[in-house]
């Protein structure tokens, strides 16, 4: 499931880490520990069940089967396992979720090219401008 890249390095957390900071990385990340920060990922996130996240993750792709607190930002694809727990915003231009996962948040869909990060506060429409009273 976890295979190295010959353009990217592999990293893993265990399960008997807990790392409380930001992590910026190149490579794939498997998580099995517990991170407080956010993770910016030119890769694939993998967390495994039981590892837990607070913060945000901005990745390539993300496999979750751990919890996650905070929002989750996919340039490609989302997996959420059937022992994903998701307490966040979404954004991927492909979701998939298994029976059993718990998704709790916001979700917006399509290719993030053209789109800005779910937290920037935009205004989309307004139904009563330019009507006369």
């Amino acid at each position: 499931m976890f295979q190295q890249n010959n353009s990217t390095m592999s990293s893993i957390i265990g399960s008997d880490l807990e790392i409380k900071g930001d992590i910026n990385i190149k490579g794939d990340l498997l998580i099995y520990g517990t991170i407080d920060g956010n993770i910016d990922c030119e890769g694939m996130v993998t967390t495994a069940k039981g590892s837990k996240i607070n913060g945000n993750i901005n990745a390539i792709n993300a496999d979750v089967s751990g919890i996650i607190n905070g929002d989750l930002e996919a340039t490609q694809k989302v997996s959420l396992s059937s022992t994903a727990k998701l307490k966040g915003s979404l954004l991927a231009a492909i979701l998939v979720i298994e029976e059993g996962a718990i998704f709790n948040g916001l979700c917006k869909m399509g290719s993030n090219d053209n789109s800005k990060s779910i937290s920037s506060n935009q205004k989309v429409a307004n139904l009563n401008e330019g009507t006369q009273k």
